[in-house]
C-alpha cells in the first residue's frame, strides 16, 4: 500500500469515528447575570444514524453551579434529535463557566458506553449592589387591605377543582373494580453490570488520581464494585468492611475464580484510604483494569450484548 493510500485510509477512518459522535451544544439567553439568579441553560443534542444516548451525568458535573431542575423540552420523533432546559443557580461572583457537561452514549457497533461533552458556557454573575452611605430603615410592617371577592376567587376555584378531583377518583375506582385489566410490565431498570461499566468509564474519565486526587480515585473506583455486588447479588457490601465482604463472596459460586483479584483490589484500597499509602502509576491502572475485570468476569452469563442494549436507560 503506498503512502498516499494509507494517508487516505487514516483520514476515511478518521472521519467516520468523528461522525459517529453526537454533537451537543449548550447556551444561555443572557451572558449576566445577578448572584442566584436562575439561569436557564439550553443544550440540543443531534445523533448520528447508529447513536444511541444512554443518560447524562449533569447533577454531578456543574462545577460551581447548582442544578435546581431538568426539563426534556423536546425528542424528535426518529430520536435522533433531543433538547433540554436546564435550571442552574449559582452563588459565585465574578467570571465563572458552566464547565463541559458530559452526557453517555453507545454505537450500534459496540457497546462500550462513551462519553461527548458540552461546549463551556462563560458568564458574568453579579452581587446585589450596597450603597455604604445609604441610611439604615426598619422593615416597613405589611399593609392592611380589606378582603375582596377577587382576592377569594381563586381559593374557591382550587375548591371546587378538589372536589371535582375526588368524585373523579371515587368514579374511577368504582369503575376499575368492575374492570379489572393486567397491569402493563414495568420497563427493567438498567442491570447492575451494565450501571457498573458505565460508571467506571465515567470515573476513567475524571482523570482522578492524574490530578493527584488519589484518595477520592480510590474510595469511588471501590464504592463501584461494592454497589455491583450487592445489586447483582444481594451482598451487604456498601456498609461492609473489606473482609467481610470477602468472606460473604467464598460462598457465592461465581467470584471462587476472582477471590485473589478480589482480595489484592480492596487491600490495595484500603491501605491508600485508611494507612496513607502511596502507590505507583502501575498500581492506579491495575486497580481500574482489576475493577473491570470484577464486573464482567461475574456478568450473567445469559446477558447477551443485544439484552444490554434493551436494557439501557432513556434521558427524559
Amino acid at each position: 500500500m503506498s503512502k498516499f493510500n494509507l494517508f487516505i485510509l487514516i483520514i476515511l477512518l478518521a472521519s467516520t469515528a468523528v461522525a459517529q459522535q453526537p454533537k451537543l451544544s449548550a447556551r444561555t439567553d443572557s451572558s449576566s447575570y445577578k448572584i442566584g439568579e436562575w439561569i436557564l441553560l439550553h443544550v440540543q443534542a443531534e445523533l448520528p444514524s447508529g447513536v444511541k444516548l444512554l443518560g447524562h451525568v449533569v447533577k454531578d458535573s456543574a462545577g460551581a453551579f447548582e442544578v435546581l431542575k431538568i426539563d426534556t423540552v423536546e425528542r424528535g420523533l426518529d430520536q435522533q434529535r433531543w433538547s433540554w432546559i436546564f435550571r442552574l443557580t449559582t452563588f459565585d461572583t465574578g467570571r465563572v463557566f458552566v464547565p463541559p457537561l458530559p452526557f453517555v452514549y453507545e454505537t450500534t457497533s459496540d457497546t462500550l458506553p462513551r462519553i461527548a461533552y458540552t461546549n463551556p458556557v462563560f458568564l458574568s454573575i453579579v452581587g446585589v449592589e450596597i450603597d455604604p452611605q445609604g441610611d439604615i430603615r426598619d422593615i416597613k410592617p405589611p399593609l392592611d387591605a380589606p378582603w375582596r371577592f377577587e382576592d377569594v376567587l381563586p381559593y374557591l376555584i382550587a375548591l371546587v377543582i378538589l372536589i371535582v378531583a375526588a368524585l373523579a377518583y371515587l368514579y374511577y375506582r368504582r369503575w376499575r373494580k368492575r374492570r379489572e385489566e393486567p397491569a402493563a410490565p414495568l420497563k427493567p431498570a438498567i442491570p447492575p453490570a451494565h450501571a457498573a461499566l458505565m460508571a467506571l468509564r465515567i470515573l476513567e474519565e475524571k482523570h482522578l488520581w492524574q490530578q493527584g486526587r488519589i484518595k477520592e480515585y480510590y474510595s469511588e473506583v471501590t464504592e463501584i464494585v461494592r454497589r455491583f455486588l450487592e445489586d447483582q447479588f444481594g451482598i451487604l457490601a456498601l456498609e461492609s468492611t473489606s473482609d467481610e465482604i470477602l468472606q460473604q463472596l467464598k460462598s457465592l459460586p461465581p467470584a471462587e475464580p476472582m477471590l485473589k483479584q478480589f482480595r489484592s483490589f480492596f487491600t490495595t484500597a484500603d491501605l491508600v484510604k485508611f494507612a496513607k499509602y502511596q502507590p505507583t502509576l502501575a498500581e492506579h491502572e491495575e486497580e481500574l483494569r482489576w475493577a473491570y475485570e470484577i464486573v464482567r468476569a461475574m456478568m450473567p452469563r445469559l446477558m447477551q450484548p443485544a439484552e444490554i442494549k434493551e436494557e439501557a436507560v432513556n434521558v427524559g
